[in-house]
């Protein structure tokens, strides 16, 4: 069902970077050849911005001395700007990526502001939180530096989408998104908390209490602690207003209520 929110084209008119889930530059439907040294010049500049020519060349060649680095930027960005003329923007003093070209970071961190500032409208990016890591296999520092920021943001905006769905009282299409969450971070308890939401939010509640289990037993068995007061609340309220299904008009038997009800004070004591 995340397939649904997947919203991450190519620019059919002009040129695209995706680094997340690994490196792809095209320009329409083609695939735009680079060396393994274009790729990093253009990564860098994705994920840093404009940069001094000089700190480019030192980020590229760290064990070269100024001149030959210097050098070698020069020889490098002709080649670069041969492989497509729009992809560099180049002056005396700095270089950047191109502005005809569309970079999927940039637009993760914009998506993930949107959701944040709650803003009405269109859903904005959500694939590129389910786009995968930044650079898998790249071993550079000031990619690894990068790596873990982007990932907790894609979490957070798994964690926003699902919250949104879940006010627009879409709870079926939430689950999977907060399912995507907890997968990619299964002690992550934000996330944990959401699938449970969206269980109760469709009168599953013998199953928010089996999620909240598993995570309990989860977290007991690899950090020694208990899920938070808060978290368990969430069911503990749900048991004291009864079994009320909200997305769903059916209710539950008689049997199934009185066995569900029964497990509560085990699933959320402390």
């Amino acid at each position: 069902m995340i397939e649904r929110h997947i919203d991450f084209t190519t620019n059919s008119a002009g040129l695209t970077l995706r680094l997340l889930g690994g490196w792809r530059l095209t320009h329409g439907e083609e695939e735009i050849s680079t060396t393994t040294t274009m790729r990093r010049l253009l990564a860098a500049l994705a994920l840093h911005g404009p940069t001094h020519r000089g700190a480019a060349a030192t980020r590229l060649w760290p064990d070269s001395p100024p001149r030959q680095a210097a050098g070698s930027l020069r020889e490098l960005l002709w080649r670069t700007r041969q492989a497509h003329p729009d992809l560099l923007r180049v002056s005396r003093e700095s270089v950047a990526i191109g502005p005809l070209v569309r970079v999927d970071v940039p637009e993760l961190r914009s998506a993930v502001r949107a959701l944040s500032a709650r803003r009405s409208g269109e859903m904005p990016g959500s694939g590129l939180l389910t786009a995968g890591e930044l650079l898998p296999g790249w071993t550079e520092p000031w990619v690894e530096a990068e790596r873990e920021q982007l990932r907790q943001l894609q979490l957070v905006g798994l964690e926003l989408l699902a919250d949104r769905r879940l006010a627009e009282q879409s709870p079926a299409e939430a689950l999977p998104i907060a399912m995507a969450a907890a997968a990619a971070e299964p002690l992550r308890e934000s996330a944990q908390r959401m699938i449970v939401r969206a269980h109760l939010a469709m009168g599953n509640y013998s199953q928010a209490v089996v999620q909240f289990e598993r995570y309990s037993d989860r977290l007991d068995d690899e950090l020694g602690v208990r899920p938070s007061r808060e978290f368990a609340e969430l069911l503990r309220r749900r048991a004291r207003e009864g079994y009320e299904p909200v997305a769903f008009p059916a209710q539950p038997t008689s049997t199934t209520r009185s066995r569900v009800d029964a497990r509560v004070p085990v699933a959320v004591d402390f």
